[in-house]
């Protein structure tokens, strides 16, 4: 029994020290989730939102009427110095009153009023949306990048096993006397040599990992690792009539046509402000509870402003200030418009040309690949020397590098069109091997 016992404790600390030691693996689409659930700036800017919304739902409060009670006992007692000695001093009795009124106050300055609050409540939307996109971008960027880092490493570390795979051989041949020290001190050297840049490379890695556990509020302790590739990122196909889009459904475009419109509602705020009329009216109702006498009044009041017909007074120079903003905007959105189309055209350009790199790119891997292994079977048979097979090594390591490097920054040409757009990230585009 105790043997049992000892041997199930056993169980148990070691799967528990397993567990402890469980990678946790994380997606793309599950790196983006934590970071805009963690993001506190996205939790700022939700709370700005939700304000914007209320005071869009009550922008018609300046329509709303006052209303006021109040409610009054009074009484006096009056009398000369010699009376109020004699207690002979006059007393008025008491009286209780109670008074109720009501007003309200129409300006043409209601509609705009409403508007603003709409416009202002529509263009936090857009700022949220911004916001998360950038997010967004900044994540899929980061794990990327991260992607390239892990992959350039398992080349580096190919190609330290290599260099030490070259150097037990030789190690071999020289305890047999088959291989001078020299040649075993170079294939030493050359093993060696590479040793602290691919641990280099592990330290930065795990720096950056930790800045991304960060940005998606995991805790720095929790062992991750990231699930994908960069080749199947890549090997997307972007057609022309991807990238044939409503200029107006862009981002930028969709930010200036909102301020337009916000331009184009104060102008007519600053209409009604120096041309408007504005209607007021009240009521009020006075009931003295002592005598049982009600009295009522009311008023209905019309002003109508003159100093705005005067070319020089303030409400027609803020007319005129409020006009030239609105076509300074409209001349801004044509241009932002023309600027975006080279934009997209060039981003699409861009990633095409990159992609005909990529070929290439991928040749030459398969190329330096094949002449590694051509030299290394030749450097065995002692035909070639140990420089020629480092370099032969050293040219296959380039090429893979240079072909991550090349699938990295197609990546992040595609996010930066994407991003233009207004697209969902990851829908640009078909996946080569699907289509």
């Amino acid at each position: 029994m105790l043997l049992s016992v000892s041997a199930l404790c056993a169980g148990l600390f070691a799967q528990q020290k397993n567990d402890e030691k469980q990678v946790r693996m994380i997606t793309l689409d599950e790196a983006v989730v934590l970071a805009a659930d963690n993001n506190i700036s996205l939790k700022q800017q939700r709370i700005s939102l939700d304000l914007l919304k209320k005071q869009k739902n009550s922008s018609w409060n300046s329509a709303s009427p006052s209303f006021s009670l109040s409610g009054s006992y009074a009484g006096s007692v009056a009398g000369t110095n010699q009376a109020w000695s004699e207690g002979n001093q006059s007393v008025n009795d008491p009286t209780l009153s109670a008074s109720a009124s009501v007003s309200i106050r129409l300006s043409p300055s209601l509609h705009t009023s409403i508007q603003s609050a709409k416009l202002a409540y529509e263009a936090g939307e857009l700022s949220y949306e911004s916001l998360m996109r950038s997010i967004e971008k900044s994540v899929r960027a980061s794990f990327y990048s991260l992607l390239y880092n892990k992959e350039n490493i398992l080349v580096q570390e190919s190609a330290l096993a290599s260099a030490k795979q070259t150097y037990d051989s030789n190690l071999a041949k020289y305890n047999q006397g088959r291989l001078s020290e020299l040649e075993l001190l170079n294939a030493q050297y050359n093993y060696e040599r590479n040793l602290p840049a691919v641990e280099n490379l592990k330290q930065a890695y795990i720096i950056s990992l930790d800045s991304f556990k960060q940005v998606l509020g995991l805790d720095l302790r929790e062992e991750i690792d990231l699930e994908g590739s960069l080749e199947e990122a890549a090997d997307v196909k972007i057609t022309e009539e991807s990238i044939m889009i409503d200029l107006n459904e862009l981002p930028e475009i969709k930010t200036v046509l909102k301020n337009i419109s916000s331009a184009q509602n104060s102008l007519l705020a600053s209409r009604f402000s120096a041309y408007g009329p504005t209607l007021s009216a009240s009521a009020s109702a006075n009931e003295n509870i002592t005598n049982e006498m009600l009295s009522m009044s009311y008023s209905l009041g019309l002003s109508i402003p003159l100093d705005g017909y005067m070319p020089w007074s303030s409400g027609a120079l803020s007319v005129a200030n409020q006009k030239a903003n609105l076509e300074k905007l409209k001349l801004s959105l044509e241009d932002s418009k023309t600027s975006l189309a080279i934009k997209i055209r060039s981003s699409y350009n861009t990633i095409k040309q990159a992609q005909t790199q990529l070929d290439m790119y991928e040749k030459n891997v398969t190329l330096m690949q094949r002449t590694y292994d051509m030299t290394l079977a030749a450097y065995n048979a002692g035909s070639k020397d140990l420089l020629s097979l480092q370099t032969a090594a050293d040219n296959l390591a380039g090429a893979k590098n240079t072909l991550q490097n090349q699938r990295y920054t197609i990546i992040s040409a595609i996010l930066d069109l994407e991003n233009t757009l207004g697209v969902p990230f990851g829908t640009l585009g078909e996946n080569i091997e699907e289509n």
